[in-house]
């Protein structure tokens, strides 16, 4: 078996039916793949309207978490080389095909290029700042030694060095597992022909729930390992005005103006996410 494709699913079967289909189109030989569906509310089975290949195991995962869900497809795989992604993403047809070659080369694991695209009824706003700042993941590779599991291939045999994903992580953790991998000698690339389509969020709103969502993850992965100045300098920095925003040349300067207010209210948000976490006055959000 050369690749077993794994992906979450919590309570989104409808979403995950147009990614599932993009797997059943995939160039690559169908008896070459297999296909493991985690499905992370088990109270929520696979509608039977869902027509399943013979390739494809739905497997029910109770533990929460993301994390949880794919340990388990790595738990249970057969496939040499692992291919994440997320249920709401739609893989480019030949996204398999393109990783394996990807793969022939020196590289442990992939970092591929995730494009944001706007759904119907999406805002112009909110695809507006995802596509401007959602998913850089050439930086996030080249730069940052870490990759989302949105668009992430990794040989099996890594995980039996490095481990599995953090589980008390429900964000963040596809960052902390590909960091932990580079540091034990693996080598990380970035890949823009394996290519996967993710959504923008439809509004504002979900896009600061996102970051409320992502800060409770950098919290428990990062921030609260860090000094008393390291967290007030990481405070002033992330609360700062983006004023490089309004010289931006891609948006007239109502957008410009719009994406300034919208990218610091969200980053404020994050940061008293953040502190309440800090001071106990709440949980980390999984949603």
């Amino acid at each position: 078996m050369k690749f077993s494709v794994i992906i979450p699913v919590y309570k989104n079967w409808e979403i995950f039916e147009k990614c599932y289909q993009r797997l059943k189109d995939q160039t690559f030989e169908e008896s070459e793949i297999e296909i493991l569906v985690i499905n992370n509310s088990p109270e929520n089975p696979v509608p039977s309207s869902l027509s399943i290949l013979s390739n494809t195991k739905i497997i029910d995962q109770p533990i929460p978490g993301s994390y949880a869900s794919r340990n388990l497809g790595v738990s249970i795989s057969q496939g040499d080389i692992l291919a994440f992604t997320d249920s709401d993403c739609l893989p480019e047809n030949d996204w398999l095909e393109k990783a394996e070659k990807a793969m022939t080369g020196e590289a442990d694991l992939i970092g591929g290029r995730v494009e944001v695209f706007k759904e119907d009824n999406a805002s112009d706003l909110a695809y507006d700042f995802e596509r401007t700042f959602g998913f850089n993941q050439r930086k996030n590779v080249e730069e940052k030694s870490q990759s989302v599991t949105a668009n992430l291939i990794a040989k099996k045999n890594v995980f039996k060095k490095v481990g599995l994903f953090r589980e008390d992580l429900l964000s963040g953790g596809d960052f902390e597992w590909t960091k932990r991998a580079v540091k034990s000698g693996f080598k990380l690339e970035y890949s823009d022909d394996v290519l996967i389509y993710h959504p923008a969020r439809k509004s504002v709103s979900q896009i600061a729930q996102k970051r409320k969502r992502t800060s409770g993850g950098f919290y428990f992965r990062e921030y609260k390992y860090y000094s008393f100045f390291e967290r007030i300098r990481y405070v002033l920095v992330m609360g700062r005005p983006r004023l490089s925003i309004l010289n931006y040349k891609d948006f007239g300067f109502k957008r410009r103006i719009e994406l300034f207010f919208a990218t610091w209210s969200i980053e404020i948000q994050g940061i008293w996410e953040i502190l309440l976490l800090q001071f106990g006055l709440k949980e980390a959000e999984r949603q």
